[in-house]
């Protein structure tokens, strides 16, 4: 006979856990500043082991934002980095865009939204065809027409 522990458990969703932390969090600040110091203090910990210069203004920086924290709350940025380096390893997709969605940090008052991954892989795949058009109707001397005016960082995925 099976008991409940013998059944294979679901793979855990690391973005969904990051989310989750950051929600926790923002019972003391706003999800918002969360996710603004999350960033940060993530780009400040990743630039500061690969490059030497400017160092020491970086290092200032993340005790500012990290200050704003009790020691509690402090400990949970370096769990949230790898929660989101976790996520990365099992897909690279846009972990960060889910996130400040999941997050409804977007404005949609102001018509501010995030574009599905899937949605910009597909917009990046017709870019590469409106590139091959665009060189051809270059070369006959038409103008071509503009891109639309969104987000395309999947582009350089491709």
């Amino acid at each position: 006979m099976k008991h409940a522990s013998d059944r294979p458990r679901p793979p855990p969703d690391y973005q969904k856990d990051l989310v989750k932390q950051i929600t926790e969090l923002g019972y003391r600040h706003s999800h918002w500043q969360v996710f603004a110091d999350f960033v940060e203090i993530g780009a400040i910990a990743f630039s500061n082991a690969v490059v030497l210069s400017a160092r020491e203004a970086r290092e200032k920086r993340y005790m500012e934002v990290i200050g704003r924290y009790k020691p509690d709350e402090a400990a949970k940025f370096p769990q949230m980095l790898g929660m989101l380096t976790m996520a990365l390893e099992k897909e690279t997709s846009d972990v960060l865009g889910a996130t400040f969605h999941d997050l409804e940090l977007h404005n949609k008052w102001s018509g501010q939204f995030f574009s599905p991954y899937s949605f910009r892989c597909a917009d990046a795949l017709q870019s590469c065809v409106r590139w091959e058009i665009t060189a051809e109707i270059c070369f006959s001397g038409a103008r071509p027409v503009p891109a639309p005016a969104y987000g395309r960082n999947a582009t350089s995925r491709l």
